[in-house]
């Protein structure tokens, strides 16, 4: 395990704190309805330019470059970026990370569970003083069922990890970029999220959880989560992914 204590004392004193200095990703694959409402939400605030970078994820048809060819006049408060075929969901998160101008990347799904703006103020209230931190948030106010399942996934999780996890699929997460040096390592799909927190468990980095709220998704079905069917499956591929996170988690961002 690499010296956290050093990486810690060698952020002190840096200019690597400075206000709004983030974008945050939110990959969308044939998710017409939420992605517009997701922009219209961010069109209607006060966020800065070029806050939001919305990744078409290799979806069957081009409708943001519709949707936008439609704008009289286009808002720079988002930017979007396109893969020509579907990365998954951590795929998507490290090709967009190529594309990010400031300091920490922050990720989000766009299935509108979540306010874009409520998940801009959480990551605006954030003190991103170093880069060896993991903001990860807390999901609040979720349906039963839903905060059930996420409690019986930690357990197993942690018994198999030898590591406490709770709420892995909290959302959203922010690094600084420099952690995607570690891409080579990083699943590609919907267990990118508990990697992120495992790595950070492991080696005693320094992580945040603040509450957001959660709701129900507003418009079509989940790509993967199709059932308990589906859920069990992801946990399978996480567990078997021990041995190969266990290296991973050694190496220096």
């Amino acid at each position: 395990m690499w010296n956290s204590g050093r990486i810690c004392r060698a952020s002190q004193g840096s200019s690597i704190i400075s206000k709004n200095n983030f974008q945050i990703v939110v990959p969308f694959y044939n998710d017409k309805d939420n992605f517009k409402q997701f922009v219209d939400i961010i069109e209607n605030s006060e966020v800065p330019k070029h806050t939001f970078l919305l990744l078409d994820n290799g979806s069957e048809n081009r409708y943001m470059e519709e949707y936008y060819s439609k704008k009289n006049k286009l808002s720079e408060k988002c930017k979007v970026i396109r893969s020509k075929k579907n990365l998954g969901y951590g795929g998507g998160i490290i090709f967009a990370s190529e594309y990010i101008e400031k300091d920490f990347i922050a990720w989000m799904p766009g299935n509108m569970k979540i306010n874009p703006i409520d998940a801009y103020d959480l990551v605006t209230n954030v003190n991103l003083d170093k880069k060896d931190i993991y903001i990860k948030a807390r999901r609040i106010d979720r349906p039963f069922a839903d905060s059930l399942k996420t409690k019986l996934f930690g357990m197993a999780a942690s018994i198999y990890f030898n590591t406490y996890i709770y709420d892995a699929g909290g959302t959203p997460n922010v690094v600084h970029k420099d952690f995607f040096k570690l891409s080579e390592h990083m699943p590609k799909d919907f267990s990118f999220d508990v990697f992120v927190y495992y790595f950070f468990k492991v080696n005693n980095l320094e992580i945040q959880r603040p509450k957001i709220k959660y709701t129900t998704r507003l418009h079509g079905n989940s790509h993967w989560q199709k059932g308990l069917t589906s859920e069990l499956k992801l946990l399978f591929n996480i567990l078997s992914y021990k041995k190969e996170w266990k290296i991973a988690s050694k190496d220096n961002f």
